[in-house]
């Protein structure tokens, strides 16, 4: 019987399709909108599903043509209710035809019982599908929202004209690491760079040059230093970097080989090509706890040790004048 009522149903299927186009453009909601081209060959599609299912039990088609449209409306800002109301009137489309074959006797009301069902079964399926493509774009807005706020953080830690960690930051991640240095007894040091004369060397070049030596000079450290080490910009022409798990003497071999590199680098902008040196400053947590502030103002006093005797060179805390 499922067999055969399929096979009338598609015998009259422009019939039915016209009468259920006419039906959903005056009862739909948002589908009145749609254009009636599309809209004939979205339910004819339907239909053609439909009556596989009815003949077969076969819900393939169906459920692709589900997925398809809770897709596409769901996109259009179409609601549930107007898909599933749109989907169910087949049946008042269908039911004035089956009860005329029930009265002909070619087909008893189990034949309308069944399209009810399945039709039900459809719009419980297409409740779930829709409801997918929903959360899929729910899904999607936060995973958007989560990179819109790691690249709000990234920018509210990054000093804007070299790229490094900013000052504020600095503070951050250096109470972390002492934190962990103090709990597990590890060492770690911090180096504080500045750049030797700058304020002349702005009179001389100009301010712009001065930021693209700033920002090379910001580059040269952070390519250079080790992964596990961070960069920071401490303001104007200073630089700070934190090194977990070091010894003040081995920081020391690393910050003179970044010193180095910055004296043998050339920075030019137009005809303009100059170098650059840097002193710097060392202190750091080996045995004895210390607190942020003091390790700070040690590494300070560093740097104005490697100034006093004639910059370009690194001083840790503690030497000797």
């Amino acid at each position: 019987m499922p067999k055969n009522l399929a096979k009338r149903i598609l015998a009259d299927k422009s019939e039915i399709l016209s009468s259920w186009l006419k039906h959903v453009k005056t009862f739909g909601g948002s589908y009145a909108q749609v254009s009636s081209s599309e809209l004939l060959s979205t339910l004819g599609d339907f239909l053609d599903a439909f009556c596989e299912t009815l003949a077969k039990g076969n819900f393939l088609n169906l459920r692709m043509w589900l997925d398809k449209t809770s897709r596409l409306r769901s996109s259009q800002g179409f609601r549930i209710s107007e898909i599933q109301r749109c989907v169910y009137s087949l049946y008042y489309v269908l039911k004035p035809f089956l009860d005329q074959l029930e009265k002909k006797g070619e087909f008893s009301r189990e034949a309308s019982e069944r399209v009810n069902s399945i039709l039900i079964d459809i719009l419980f399926e297409l409740s779930e599908a829709y409801h997918k493509r929903l959360n899929e774009r729910v899904e999607g807005y936060i995973e958007k929202i989560e990179n819109i706020n790691l690249k709000l953080k990234e920018t509210s830690i990054r000093d804007e004209l070299t790229g490094c960690y900013n000052h504020r930051y600095f503070h951050d991640v250096l109470s972390s690491e002492l934190s962990r240095t103090t709990r597990y007894k590890r060492p770690l040091s911090i180096a504080m760079f500045d750049i030797d004369h700058f304020k002349k060397f702005n009179d001389t070049y100009g301010h712009p040059f001065g930021d693209k030596v700033l920002k090379e000079i910001g580059g040269i450290l952070m390519k250079s230093v080790r992964g596990s080490d961070t960069v920071f910009r401490y303001g104007g022409e200073e630089f700070v970097i934190i090194l977990p798990e070091t010894k003040k003497e081995k920081a020391f071999i690393i910050v003179e080989r970044l010193r180095k590199q910055i004296s043998v680098s050339s920075f030019k902008i137009n005809a303009k090509k100059t170098k650059v040196t840097v002193s710097g400053g060392i202190d750091g947590f080996d045995d004895n706890p210390i607190d942020k502030d003091t390790l700070i103002s040690n590494t300070d006093k560093a740097l104005y040790l490697a100034k006093r005797r004639g910059r370009n060179q690194v001083a840790l805390f503690g030497q000797k004048k």
